[in-house]
Formats: C-alpha cells, sequence, structure tokens
C-alpha cells in the first residue's frame, strides 16, 4: 500500500487487484439490479400503503440509495486507484461519494433499529413521533451529517507523490483528531446502539410469545427482520473498523514489522473489498420488511378494535387477553 523504511507493498497491492476485481464486478452488477429493484418496491409501498408503512419505506428507500451509490462508485474507485490522487479532483469526488454512501448505511441502519426498539417497547405513543415527515427529516439530516463529515478527505491526501486514489493517504489521515471520532462515532456509538436496540428488541418480543398464538408466527418475522440487520451491520462494518485501528497502530508507529505492516495493510484492504458486498447483503433486510408489509406486520403494533362483554374499545395488540371467551376481535 505504501512504502516505508524499505518495507515493499507491492505483493499486497498486486495480489488485491486480482481480488478487488473478483469482488467488485459482480458486486456492482448484482447490487445494482438489487438496489433499483428495492427502491422500485418501497416506493410502490410509499404511495399504496398506510402512513405506518411509509414511514418504514422511507427509511428503506433511503438506505437503498446509500447502496446504489456505492455500487455506482466501485467502477471509479477501480479504475482510479491506480492514479495519482493529488492530481485528480475525480478522486477527490469519488472518494467522498463512497464514504458518503458507507457511513450513510452506518446511521440509516442504527435509525432503523432504533425506530424499531421504540416501536416495539412503546407502541402506543410512537404513533405520535413516527410521522413519514418526521422520517424524512432524520434522512436528510442523515445526509447532511455524512457529506459534510467528508470534507477532511479533500486535505488527505496532501503532496505526497506515491500518492494513489484510496491509497497512502496522508499522515493527518491517520492522525488521533481523525481516526478517534471516526471509530466512535462513525462505528463504536452506531455499533453499540444497533446492539442495544436489537438484543432488547428480540429480547421483548421472545418474551410475549407465549401471548397469542396467532400473533407467534408474525412475532417471527419481526425477529428475523431485527436478526438479519444486526448480522448485516456486523458481518460489513466490523473487520473495516478494526483494521482501521490497526493501521492507525501502524501509521503511527507502533507496529515496526513488515510482514505485521504487509499484513495489516492486506486486511485493511480485504475488509474494505468485503464491506462493499454490504450493499447486496441489505437485500435480507428488505426481504424481511417487505414480508412483513405483506404479511400485515407492523414493526409498532396497530390497536385492534375488541368487543369485550358487548363494549367495543381499541387495545393494543400485545394488550388483547388471550383466552377469555367473551373476547371477540373485529379486524
Amino acid at each position: 500500500m505504501n512504502l516505508s523504511e524499505g518495507c515493499s507493498f507491492k505483493e499486497v497491492d498486486s495480489l488485491m487487484k486480482t481480488v478487488q476485481l473478483g469482488v467488485h464486478v459482480p458486486t456492482f452488477f448484482l447490487g445494482l439490479c438489487l438496489n433499483l429493484l428495492a427502491i422500485y418496491s418501497f416506493a410502490s409501498f410509499l404511495r399504496k400503503w398506510q402512513e405506518e408503512y411509509r414511514a418504514t419505506s422511507i427509511y428503506m428507500i433511503n438506505l437503498a440509495v446509500f447502496d446504489l451509490l456505492l455500487v455506482l462508485s466501485l467502477p471509479f474507485k477501480m479504475a482510479l486507484s491506480q492514479g495519482p490522487a493529488h492530481a485528480s479532483s475525480l478522486c477527490t469526488m469519488v472518494e467522498c461519494l463512497y464514504f458518503v454512501s458507507m457511513y450513510g448505511s452506518v446511521f440509516t441502519i442504527t435509525f432503523i433499529s432504533l425506530d424499531r426498539y421504540v416501536s416495539i417497547k412503546h407502541p402506543i405513543w410512537v404513533k405520535n413521533i413516527r410521522s413519514p415527515r418526521n422520517i424524512s427529516v432524520v434522512c436528510c439530516s442523515i445526509w447532511a451529517l455524512v457529506c459534510i463529515g467528508t470534507i477532511p478527505i479533500y486535505e488527505f491526501h496532501g503532496d505526497a507523490g506515491n500518492s494513489t486514489c484510496f491509497h497512502n493517504m496522508s499522515d493527518s489521515a491517520w492522525g488521533v483528531p481523525a481516526i478517534v471520532p471516526l471509530e466512535f462515532f462513525g462505528f463504536l456509538l452506531p455499533m453499540g446502539t444497533v446492539c442495544v436496540c436489537s438484543f432488547s428488541s428480540i429480547h421483548t418480543l421472545l418474551g410475549k410469545q407465549d401471548q397469542r398464538n396467532a400473533w407467534a408466527g408474525k412475532r417471527a418475522h419481526v425477529i428475523r427482520s431485527i436478526a438479519a440487520s444486526l448480522a448485516v451491520f456486523v458481518v460489513s462494518f466490523l473487520p473495516v473498523h478494526l483494521c482501521i485501528f490497526l493501521q492507525f497502530l501502524v501509521r503511527n508507529g507502533f507496529i515496526q514489522d513488515c510482514r505485521t505492516k504487509q499484513g495489516v495493510s492486506f486486511a485493511l484492504q480485504l475488509a474494505f473489498c468485503l464491506s462493499n458486498i454490504n450493499c447486496c447483503l441489505d437485500v435480507f433486510c428488505y426481504y424481511f420488511v417487505s414480508k412483513e408489509f405483506r404479511a400485515g406486520i407492523m414493526t409498532h403494533h396497530r390497536p385492534l378494535r375488541v368487543q369485550l362483554s358487548g363494549r367495543t374499545q381499541l387495545l393494543p395488540q400485545e394488550s388483547i387477553p388471550i383466552s377469555t371467551e367473551d373476547t371477540k376481535e373485529k379486524l
């Protein structure tokens, strides 16, 4: 990836060219088709379904757009990675697009997990704050945040003659002021939020599985959707940020051994390469959410009209008695 103190990375870079070609080409075509299909499908949901589903559709469309941008950046990333970064403004634009899409996905998945958690834990009052308008504001805020966060990239290559696009960024890019906020706000905080929200939501749903057999299957769909989102997040972004930390140690002199540096360089490039598959893995999230829509399941529970002892009232689904003989549901 660079040359430092006689330690050559030519073999690593040569191997990664082959790996990237084998991964990025199928990722591009598959990701392009899947995300265009996802955007079309959730746009249809946005027009046809009620407000609760429209709110979820906005999140899903936002995630699919970020994934689509990452897919579109891959051909440019492969073409420009061989050229000098400091001589091409196009390189910087593609780098910004790449990281906007990557961290846009991170924050969108985080807010989807948070949205599900609040919806499951507080199904009554969440309807007052969960609207398409509010969700749109959140998504616009994510776009603003990630776009502002990529501004420092314009200074990260410096004037180094051996600097290439997506490689060999200047020392300032690997300094504490850049890496610590990136690791904490860009990964650790979102990762903690996704894990806590996901496990808490699954625990809540499992704790209610014996209440009504009619909803057991539908509740299982929601659990699988939450688990899929968590798995995609961990598989896609944990290796990348772990390798970024190791490269931070290399660039700041904490790791001196040449073979270790080569291993870290290879692991970092491979992790970024494989993380791009996230734009295809998100299809599992789309699948489960789409299945929820078609099965009539909501992430927060819609009140049902119930007749109790001749008196009709609205109750949340989870509040309906299990086996009371005089209980009749009117959907």
